[in-house]
Formats: structure tokens, C-alpha cells, sequence
């Protein structure tokens, strides 16, 4: 006797996928909040204006297809910036770094009849601040720190852009991404027990995108 074999297979459109992106990143003016000891004495002014260099960022999510219209994603990444000028500091090429773990919600609308699919996304999650200081000090170099310190903090993000079809299952993109995190502060001890504060970041990207569905 012959038993009768089933598959199950997944309806059209829907299942995993990954992403992975690349960009040139444009950080906005953020604010250095603090440079106190410890004991909360004062080693430099405060509230001073931070410009950065043009950076860059990386990313990767793996997610899962409802339909052709909603994914949801888990998505890392890394987005760097250099230090540019700090009034009253000297930033000696110091650098800022962000790893983000975001959910992401992607919601696309294929235009029929064509390979063009616009997209508009958003996400939420947390970020590894890391500050990598070169020499940092105020110009009086009351304290200077050296290294890489970080914190953990809240971190955002929205996009949106064109994927252009290159296969039924491969995309290549084009698009914005605004990624912004919350405040954080690094410590340096045992010496010389300095914390330094700053703004949380706020960046815009041009990202170029990659994307396969399985």
C-alpha cells in the first residue's frame, strides 16, 4: 500500500529574509554635558558644542515576511563618527561608536507591474555607546583620559527608501536612515575617576542595501 505524502509550503511572499546595509553618516552637533570627577568636581566647562567628522555606518537584520507589505527584524549594526572640535577641548581625533539591537517594523508597497518597491520602517531598542578617547583632555589638561569606555542606552530609529528587484527573492536598495540614542556617560577610573557626559547621538545615513528572502 502507497501512503499519500504532504509537504507544507509557505504561501507566496511570505517567510525569512536578511538585510545587511552600508552608508556615509552625517552626524548632527551634539553637546559634551559633562567632564566632572567622581566627588562631581568640575574639570572642564560644560555644555559645549561637539561637531563630528563625517562617519559611517554598517547594519544587519534578520527578519520574517507576514506578506508583501509587513516585515518585522532584529537588526545590528555599527555607526561611527570622529570627533571634529570641542570648544575649551582638545579631542585629539577621539571617536564615538554606536552598536545597536533594534525591532524593526518595515512596511513596503511593491508598485505592480514594475521591480520598484518604496518602503518606510521604524525601530526601537537599546545601543552600546563607546567612546574612544585620544589623549581627551580640557586645554587647562586638568584630566585627560585615554582608551575605550561605554554605556548602555536607549536608541531609535526611522527609514525609508526604493528597493529595486533583481530577482524574485533578491533586492538591491537605496535609501535614509535617522538613528538617534540617549544620553550617555563614560567613566574613567581608577584614574583619574572622570566622568564624561555627553548627548546622545542623532545621525543621518544614506544607506545601500542588500536584502535576500528564503
Amino acid at each position: 500500500m502507497v501512503e499519500a505524502q504532504y509537504y507544507w509550503t509557505l504561501p507566496p511572499d511570505v517567510g525569512p529574509y536578511f538585510r545587511m546595509g552600508a552608508g556615509p553618516t552625517i552626524f548632527q552637533n551634539g553637546t559634551l554635558k559633562g567632564y566632572t570627577l567622581a566627588d562631581g568636581t568640575v574639570e572642564g566647562a560644560q555644555n559645549q558644542t561637539v561637531k563630528y567628522d563625517v562617519g559611517a555606518s554598517v547594519d544587519g537584520a534578520f527578519g520574517w515576511a507576514f506578506n508583501k507589505y509587513v516585515g518585522l527584524d532584529l537588526e545590528s549594526g555599527y555607526v561611527w563618527g570622529c570627533m571634529n572640535n570641542i570648544p575649551g577641548y582638545n579631542a585629539n581625533g577621539s571617536t564615538i561608536a554606536n552598536v545597536p539591537f533594534l525591532g524593526n517594523l518595515t512596511l513596503s508597497l511593491p508598485i505592480p507591474h514594475t521591480n520598484i518597491v518604496p518602503y518606510i520602517g521604524g525601530g526601537a531598542g537599546g545601543a552600546v555607546s563607546i567612546f574612544d578617547a585620544h589623549a581627551f583632555s580640557d586645554q587647562a589638561q586638568n584630566q585627560t583620559a585615554y582608551g575605550s569606555e561605554s554605556d548602555t542606552v536607549f536608541a531609535y530609529q526611522a527609514f525609508a527608501g526604493v528597493r529595486f528587484m533583481l530577482s524574485p527573492n533578491v533586492s538591491l536598495g537605496l535609501g535614509y536612515k535617522y538613528f538617534a540614542t540617549g544620553n550617555p556617560t563614560f567613566s574613567y577610573p581608577p584614574a583619574p575617576n572622570l566622568n564624561i557626559a555627553f548627548s546622545g547621538v542623532h545621525t543621518h545615513t544614506v544607506m545601500f542595501t542588500l536584502q535576500c528572502n528564503f
